[in-house]
């Protein structure tokens, strides 16, 4: 045999051993392809339904938010009212009262150094 015979001869060995090594290859990436094609039809059917979830989580968080500040809204308008109407006048009342018992505490004080 000539010299580029079997080099031919060779390289036909080695494609024939490429092949029988790429068979198994082949058939696994069909399996994968296979089972990657059910996921996505499984996803693409139940993908509606998730995402009418997310959209009703979505509003019911939204109206929840809305409650909250209207809530919060509510405490401060409370906060503020009691502060008006209670807090002011007792602090009013205070200051008088206080300024009474100065005007006593000067009375008596001048009365006993006397």
């Amino acid at each position: 045999m000539a010299t580029w015979e079997t080099i031919l001869v060779m390289f036909l060995i080695a494609m024939i051993v490429l092949v029988v090594l790429a068979i198994p290859m082949i058939l696994r990436l069909r399996d994968v392809l296979n089972r990657l094609n059910d996921t996505l039809v499984i996803v693409n059917h139940d993908l509606p339904e998730i995402l009418e979830n997310a959209r009703e989580l979505t509003k019911r968080a939204n109206s929840s938010t809305k409650k909250i500040e209207e809530t919060i809204d509510d405490i401060v308008h409370l906060e503020q009212m009691v502060s008006k109407e209670i807090k002011e006048p007792i602090q009013n009342v205070a200051q008088s009262l206080g300024t009474v018992l100065q005007i006593f505490n000067k009375l008596f004080y001048r009365r006993k150094h006397r």
